[in-house]
């Protein structure tokens, strides 16, 4: 790596060049506004006031974001106090004058707020809804704060908080308590109930002695905008609560934030009154916390919930802590970390390609989801063939094939699951115990070399993990226990405690009477023998031991001397015919007997097996709105089913709602700029009862609006964007897309030269102008020029100029630390024009014909090839989110994901448990993008880059961060704790946290426990995508489900059923009796058919909205389940019953679709 300073000043120096040339072709007035959208935030304090800028635009930005600097400094970065106390200060109008006292409260509560949620999420300009004031009995003035959906992005714990900081400013001026009464402490439980019965489950749904015992101390009155058709189911019409609607925003401020949340916002409001902010409103809650905690304590542990909400067609790799499944281990790889963990590339073939790099996977323990990477220095997949040998399993691709081949007869072991010790101490959870590995071998045997020998010479503790496999052989590694005495080498022993103890009686019967030759065991497997030795040939196959089935023996061979060693047989010559003596059965495990045989002793070699099934495919893809359109221009009907603009053309108008200005000229149009002679013309209005356009208000009636349906001569507009294109005819694209009607407020269409340009370019707009690129993120800290596609050249220039030892850069093997604002974007075969590289490519053409042809500047990438993309400067942006962060393009994977520094993700406040983010070209972005396009519905500036994040700054991203790793390998206190199920807590592990409190630089010196060879190894599309039908998904997945020994493929088809197919069928079902219907050439929709049986608008033939097709597709793969596998008699009689009602309702003919 480089000097930070320096790549920090170059990528700044990029993007001022950028808004340079932006904020000239902005200027040019030919978009909703002639300024840049979306400015540009160096710091955390930037972003949020920025952010709230978009309701307030009189804040100071540069004031107030200069006294959170201030206030930093004194309570510490991220503190909330920094929230409390600039809330309350721009409250009392310090740094501005409002309207009113209770706006200025308000934008103290959204900076505030927006602080704690790092300026990032749209959660307080779109969760947060609003302050007003209700009555008490008394008639005093209290606070009702309303939330809705979006408040979810913000975090349960600083929606918790920040229900504290308002009641803060409530005691702070003298308002009062909220004093409810029982009705409404009966509506909060009605309420709440509802909701996460009749609408959405709750992530945590609270008892009904929890919510009274809330709802009775409130100080303030939790409210929220209605957002669900259906009201309460009781206490209705209640004074002081506006609708009998259920509020969704309430429940999930009530029930996932206050209820859940309780006891960990006291701890941080604890720190704020530390500081001197005095906030007594909550204190009941500890009483709360005590009762939360006794209702924990009461609650049996169920089983684990991953596997309940299983989904057709998408596989289960182990039930609960079934042997055969994932082996837990620890350990973090180049691509892991930050809730994503590795797998061996050989695992992903072994399961028929189902697992890929960037598949999410949902978790029995210690998390609930992460994605999965690829990692060749773990242990990979032990099967069995069909002819009775066991291999282990080390190329994806010999994996893949065996596999389809159908030579698999059995996975016994899937393989290491790769998990980050950082992930389990975020999640403050215990301990796993883990198999024994090679890391902790030598963990053991450095410390016991430095204790017995003083760096003799005999162990060199500079051994990296990685390397010990290839340098460590049997006969070493026994000297070196016998030497040192640590227990045997992890790859020289067995999974001992996965067998009976009549697998290992029949074991060492088997064993008594083979023959060593040439340094093989030879076992009798004649066919009359084989029922006798049928219980030691299947401890063989649990054991993990590798054999061959030849003719009428089994061959032990590379594991054979160990194998041996194991039970005590040492020294063997050849030719030799083995005895052991077969001991009665006793009370110990067969572990203990093994280590009373052994002269060293044998470790537990399994650990924990982690039950584990298929969430979210892999992705990476062009984001494209329904209709895949090439512009923000309305063309209502006229555009036909498709919106293309060619077909309202040859319809001659098109009707929508739009704004109209008029020029000095004379003309008028939708834009503001005149398309005669450029200039701006003036928005005019409409006055309703008139019917007539006004300059300004009615004189007569007052209200006016400033957009209104109208018919439009399309043709004229399209005319003129050629025009200025200078297309000639047999350059315009032959179909562009528009929408039908525009969501936003203003109505402000975008201008059709830039959709012609899409159209060429094969590009679709997203709902804010922008053109974006989803990827599932993946964590990197560290990579290699040969894995990327990059020349040693370019990542030079790039400022890559040493490796991570120190060396100078000069070849393509040498691993490099990633920097903070670096990404490398998917370029895999299979996605063909979809790969990033391409979509990029496209863009960038794009851009620089929209500033030669459009704006009449010159083009600013040039672009020809893939190498050239490498530099460029994007936005990246998770969904939900309000603030884009920059990044900078350094090379392309052979993976479908979005691969960034776990910096970047925190910046996105995401992590990588199957989260994916957008990509956008950072022209494209201050060139298109424009707030007028956004919809106007709550949640509309949700996933919409209102602020750029110019710097990422290790202290001012998401506190999961600062769990993170930062060691190299693991210490043996670590695997000692493990084995003991103690808490995480207890283990000592260097951690970026530890980093920053030293005054480190976080962003350099991390290291990783394990190595790739490279990163790109393994599956890069599963098999989920590329199988066109359900019904194939779900053979597929029995078929993995067969082979599985971790699962049990009975329970699975059950699973199949009742959790997904019985539900779908029967839902689509009752859809289908209450469906509506449309018109196959308009669209128009009838809630009933009329009796004329055609479009009542345009005579078109009617069709139904919910098929036939989408009531059967499930049924004949439901019915192949019950077939075939052991379903209960209650699952196959409710099957049988649905069979009756389709066919009651559709007979057994062909699919019907019209009318």
């Amino acid at each position: 790596m480089g000097d930070l300073d320096d790549y920090f000043k170059e990528l700044k120096r990029n993007v001022d060049l950028a808004y340079g040339v932006a904020n000239e072709a902005r200027a040019k007035g030919l978009d909703p506004e002639d300024f840049i959208e979306c400015p540009l935030a160096l710091t955390m304090a930037e972003r949020a006031v920025n952010l709230i800028k978009t309701v307030y635009p009189k804040l100071d930005v540069g004031k107030i974001s200069g006294r959170i600097l201030e206030l930093e400094e004194k309570y510490g970065k991220l503190d909330a106090t920094v929230a409390f106390v600039i809330a309350r200060e721009i409250a009392e109008e310090k740094w501005g004058k409002f309207e009113g006292k209770l706006d200025a409260i308000d934008a103290g509560i959204r900076v505030g707020f927006a602080y704690m949620t790092l300026g990032v999420v749209a959660s307080p300009i779109e969760g947060y809804t609003g302050l007003r004031l209700g009555k008490t009995k008394s008639g005093e003035d209290y606070f009702v704060a309303s939330f809705s959906g979006p408040i979810r992005s913000a975090g349960t714990t600083s929606v918790c908080l920040v229900l504290m900081l308002i009641d803060y400013l409530r005691e702070y001026f003298g308002f009062a308590k909220y004093d409810i009464n029982e009705d409404e402490v009966g509506r909060y439980v009605t309420e709440i109930g509802d909701f996460h019965e009749r609408v959405s489950n709750l992530a945590y749904f609270p008892t009904e002695e929890e919510i009274r015992f809330l709802a009775e101390r409130l100080p303030i009155q939790i409210d929220g905008d209605p957002t669900e058709r259906l009201e309460v189911s009781n206490f209705k019409d209640l004074a002081r609560v506006d609708s009998n609607r259920i509020r969704g925003g309430m429940c999930l401020a009530f029930g996932e934030s206050l209820a859940l949340k309780a006891e960990k916002a006291l701890g941080r409001l604890k720190g704020v009154k530390v500081n001197g902010i005095s906030c007594s409103g909550w204190d009941w809650l500890k009483e709360y916390v005590v009762l939360h905690k006794k209702r924990e304590s009461g609650v049996k542990e169920v089983a684990a919930t991953y596997i309940k909400d299983l989904v057709a067609g998408r596989p289960v790799y182990g039930h609960p802590g079934r042997s055969g499944g994932f082996r837990f281990r620890y350990g973090r790889s180049r691509t892991s970390g930050f809730s994503a963990v590795s797998v061996h590339p050989a695992t992903m073939g072994v399961t028929g390609g189902f697992l890929s790099h960037g598949t999410q996977l949902r978790l029995e323990k210690p998390t609930k989801a992460c994605v999965i990477t690829g990692c060749d220095s773990i242990d990979g997949p032990i099967v069995k063939l069909k002819n009775g040998s066991v291999r282990k399993l080390e190329e994806y691709k010999e994996a893949l094939d065996l596999y389809n081949s159908g030579e698999i007869a059995e996975i016994v072991y899937l393989g290491d699951l790769l998990f980050p010790i950082g992930d389990i101490v975020d999640r403050n959870a215990d301990l796993i115990r883990p198999g024994y590995v090679g890391e902790w071998w030598t963990a053991a045997a450095e410390i016991a070399s430095k204790d017995s020998m003083q760096n003799h010479g005999v162990f060199d503790p500079a051994f990296r993990v990685e390397e010990l496999g290839c340098v460590i052989g049997f006969e070493r590694a026994l000297e070196l226990s016998e030497e040192f005495g640590v227990p045997l080498h992890p790859d020289f022993i067995f999974y001992w405690t996965q067998i009976s103890m009549d697998e290992f009686v029949g074991l060492m019967r088997w064993l008594n009477g083979s023959v060593w030759r040439g340094d093989k065991l030879v076992l009798n497997w004649e066919s009359g023998k084989r029922e006798e030795f049928a219980f030691g040939k299947r401890a063989l196959e649990i054991l993990g031991v590798r054999h061959e089935v030849v003719l009428d023996n089994v061959v032990v061979d590379l594991d054979a001397r160990a194998l041996l060693f194991n039970i005590g047989k040492k020294d063997i010559y050849n030719g030799e015919v083995l005895e052991f003596k077969v001991d009665e059965v006793d009370d110990r495990s067969v572990l203990e007997i093994v280590n009373g045989l052994c002269s060293v002793e044998v470790k537990d070699k399994a650990g924990t097996f982690i039950g584990a099934r298929m969430g979210r495919p892999e992705k990476a893809k062009l984001r494209k709105l329904a209709g895949s359109p090439n512009v923000l221009f309305p063309v209502g009907d006229s555009g036909g089913r498709l919106k293309s603009i060619q077909d309202a053309i040859a319809n001659g108008f098109v009707k929508a709602d739009l704004s109209l200005f008029r020029c000095e000229c004379g003309s008028e149009g939708v834009f503001e700029r005149c398309g005669i002679c450029g200039e701006k013309g003036k928005r005019m209005s409409f006055c309703r009862k008139c019917n007539e356009v006004k300059d300004g208000a009615c004189e007569l009636h007052g209200d006016v609006v400033d957009n209104w349906s109208r018919k439009v001569e399309i043709g004229e507009c399209f005319d003129r964007a050629i025009k200025k294109l200078g297309f000639k005819d047999f350059e315009i694209p032959p179909m562009v897309k528009g929408v039908g009607r525009l969501s936003s407020e203003a109505k402000v269409p975008e201008d059709l030269t830039k959709g012609i340009l899409r159209a060429k370019f094969g590009l679709s707009v997203n709902k804010d102008g922008t053109i974006r690129y989803d990827a599932i993120e993946i964590p990197l800290t560290h990579f290699k020029a040969r894995e990327i596609g990059t020349s040693i050249e370019r990542l030079r220039e790039l400022g890559y100029l040493r490796d991570i030892d120190g060396a100078d850069l000069v070849c393509g093997e040498q691993i490099l630390e990633l920097m903070p604002h670096d990404i490398v974007l998917p370029s895999c075969s299979i996605l063909g024009n979809e790969a990033a590289d391409k979509v990029f490519l496209n863009i960038a053409n794009f851009v620089d014909e929209e500033l030669d042809r459009v704006y009449g500047l010159e083009r600013f990438y040039n672009l020809s090839s893939r190498s050239d993309l490498v530099g460029v400067e994007v936005v990246c942006m998770a969904p939900h989110n309000c603030a884009g962060v920059i990044g900078r393009i350094i090379g392309f994977g052979n993976i479908q994901g979005l691969l960034a520094s776990p910096y970047m993700h925190a910046a996105m406040r995401r992590d990588c448990d199957g989260d994916e983010a957008a990509v956008m070209l950072l022209m494209d972005v201050l060139l298109n993008f424009s707030r007028k396009f956004l919809p106007s519905h709550r949640g509309g500036r949700q996933d919409a880059p209102l602020v750029l994040n110019a710097r990422i700054r290790a202290g001012e991203v998401d506190d999961q961060i600062l769990f993170f790793e930062s060691c190299g390998k693991y210490p043996l206190s670590l695997y000692k704790a493990a084995e003991q199920g103690l808490h995480s807590s207890v283990v000592d592990i260097e951690l970026i946290r530890d980093k920053l409190k030293m005054g480190e630089d976080g962003f350099v010196g991390n290291g990783f426990s394990h190595d790739s060879s490279d990163f790109n190894l393994g599956n890069n599309n599963g098999v989920y995508k590329s199988l066109p039908t359900m019904k194939e998904k779900v053979a597929a997945q029995m078929e993995l489900a067969k082979r599985l020994r971790s699962v049990d493929e009975d329970d699975v088809a059950r699973l199949v059923l009742e959790r997904h197919f019985i539900r779908d069928i029967r839902g689509n079902l009752r859809k289908f009796a209450k469906q509506s219907f449309r018109c196959s050439s308009c669209n128009e929709s009838f809630r009933r058919p009329p009796l004329v049986g055609v479009c009542t608008k345009c005579k078109g033939k009617l069709i139904f909205t919910i098929s036939e097709g989408s009531v059967r597709k499930y049924f004949e793969p439901a019915m192949e389940l019950t077939r075939d596998y052991n379903i209960s008699g209650y699952t196959k009689e409710s099957m049988e019953l649905i069979g009756d009602y389709i066919e009651r309702i559709f007979g057994k003919g062909e699919e019907q679709g019209t009318l």
